[in-house]
């Protein structure tokens, strides 16, 4: 009233206020979303291998959907790497958007972990996405042969092989192949015992040793002939 009175005068009335009624138009609709997988298996995988997946994230409603994709935080799911613009973000009304992550597997053994995506506008709308496999740690160093057998070899020229063989089967080559299916380098050693066989006290057979070297990268196909003859 002190305020209307500086404008207007004792004499004067003030202008009656108007009252208007101002509508407020809204139309509610639910945001809800849908994992197009919530179930996923790797099978067998080796240990440091690294795998990748994408999961589907569906906006089923007219309104844009907020998400957002966490870890439980066990030990087990630091084995499982989500980008950064996947962890967060908008989803348009009825689109779809997909959410790549990365595994790779540190323990041998069986895998079980699951990571959540939640709806930020509906916090009773979460859903857990489990990722299994079967982990086991793949052999960095194999030998073929294991054992190497040189036949039956005479034991010096003053001692012949017996009258059922009839050939001489002294100087003969076997192979053995070493073969590093690990990513990183590994060091080899490799020793031989120059005399293998004694007769009356002194040797009488020698072994040399011959080593050559093959640069090649074992290839997947490799990888997987050796795990079968080790199974």
């Amino acid at each position: 009233e002190r305020r209307l009175q500086r404008f207007f005068p004792s004499q004067d009335q003030p202008p009656p206020q108007m009252v208007r009624m101002l509508p407020v138009v809204a139309a509610m609709r639910r945001s809800t979303m849908e994992i197009g997988q919530r179930s996923i298996n790797f099978g067998w995988c080796a240990v440091r291998q690294l795998r990748e997946n994408t999961v589907l994230l569906h906006n089923r409603s007219a309104a844009p959907l907020l998400f957002k994709v966490s870890k439980s935080g066990y030990s087990a799911s630091f084995d499982l790497t989500i980008r950064r613009q996947d962890r967060l973000g908008c989803v348009r009304p009825f689109a779809i958007r997909p959410i790549r992550f990365l595994f790779r597997p540190s323990l041998s053994g069986p895998f079980r972990e699951a990571f959540t995506v939640r709806n930020m506008q509906d916090s009773a709308s979460a859903v857990d996405v489990v990722v299994k496999a079967q982990v086991h740690r793949s052999v960095t160093l194999h030998l073929s042969p294991a054992a190497l057998d040189f036949g039956d070899v005479p034991l010096s020229p003053a001692h012949p092989p017996p009258a059922a063989l009839t050939a001489s089967v002294s100087g003969q080559a076997r192979t053995l192949i070493i073969s590093n299916t690990a990513k990183g380098t590994r060091a080899v050693s490799i020793s031989a015992t120059p005399m293998l066989l004694l007769s009356d006290g002194e040797p009488c057979a020698g072994l040399s040793l011959a080593v050559a070297v093959r640069l090649d990268r074992c290839t997947s196909e490799g990888a997987e002939e050796i795990l079968k003859l080790e199974r």
